[in-house]
């Protein structure tokens, strides 16, 4: 994906962003359970998970570049798996049975990564912020979860620039010179990320952080919010019934 990581939140601009962010998380992880739980053979019921990811996507409606950047990272991903088919054909006797193997794995994968790459892109960090607020989420784990999602944008900027830098420097190459490059990584950015790290710190005690977060109390959930949570909790319900049958 072209588009640094940390700018996929928030970049969504399909119905989903207009729930409250509580029932838009809820949601999310209630889409990636059933496509989880759901089978994967034979092929209609394949489609069926199909038609749950691309509802969700067009709910959600990522940017183009977005959608098609998670795609081609989950095929990147996920395809190799095919050349584990002959090893797993050698342990089940049969080439149909290695082949429903790898597919289940390619299509739960795949799917897993959309839904969550769609859900990502329907919240904004302060959206996580406020929705987390709203849910029986302990205060420290919310707030870890936050400063995990927030720092990490500027970690991977940080990390541009040291890379820039050493570029400018004259720190390419292969060979001699590109071990050199990789064994002085660690003690360029390991200190100065210890460094930030010790600023957001100070900056949170100054600010009188004791282990909660706080901030605007998330918006309550109306009759759209019920409708998408009374949908995407039925899929869950849908996929372990199909779950269950196939299983008999």
């Amino acid at each position: 994906m072209r588009r640094p990581l940390h700018e996929v939140w928030g970049c969504a601009r399909g119905p989903v962003a207009g729930l409250a962010p509580q029932v838009r998380i809820v949601a999310g992880v209630a889409v990636f359970t059933g496509c989880m739980v759901a089978p994967t053979s034979p092929p209609w019921l394949a489609a069926i998970t199909a038609a749950a990811v691309l509802s969700w996507l067009l709910a959600c409606r990522l940017p183009g570049r977005v959608l098609a950047g998670a795609l081609l990272l989950g095929l990147l991903l996920f395809l190799p798996f095919l050349l584990l088919a002959p090893l797993i054909r050698a342990e089940t006797r049969g080439w149909a049975a290695a082949l429903e193997v790898v597919w289940s794995v390619l299509l739960r994968g795949l799917s897993g990564l959309l839904v969550s790459v769609a859900t990502v892109g329907s919240l904004s960090v302060s959206d996580l912020h406020q929705g987390l607020l709203r849910l029986p989420v302990p205060g420290i784990v919310a707030a870890i979860l936050v400063q995990i999602v927030h720092q990490s944008g500027t970690l991977l900027q940080e990390t541009a620039r040291i890379a820039s830098a050493m570029a400018l420097r004259g720190a390419t190459g292969r060979g001699r010179a590109g071990w050199r490059v990789l064994a002085a990584w660690p003690r360029v950015w390991l200190p100065r990320v210890l460094e930030r790290a010790e600023r957001v710190a100070d900056a949170m005690e100054l600010r009188g952080y004791r282990g909660a977060i706080h901030g605007a109390r998330a918006a309550r959930p109306g009759l759209r919010d019920a409708l998408a949570l009374t949908l995407t909790l039925s899929w869950v319900g849908v996929a372990s019934a199909l779950r269950w049958w196939g299983a008999r």
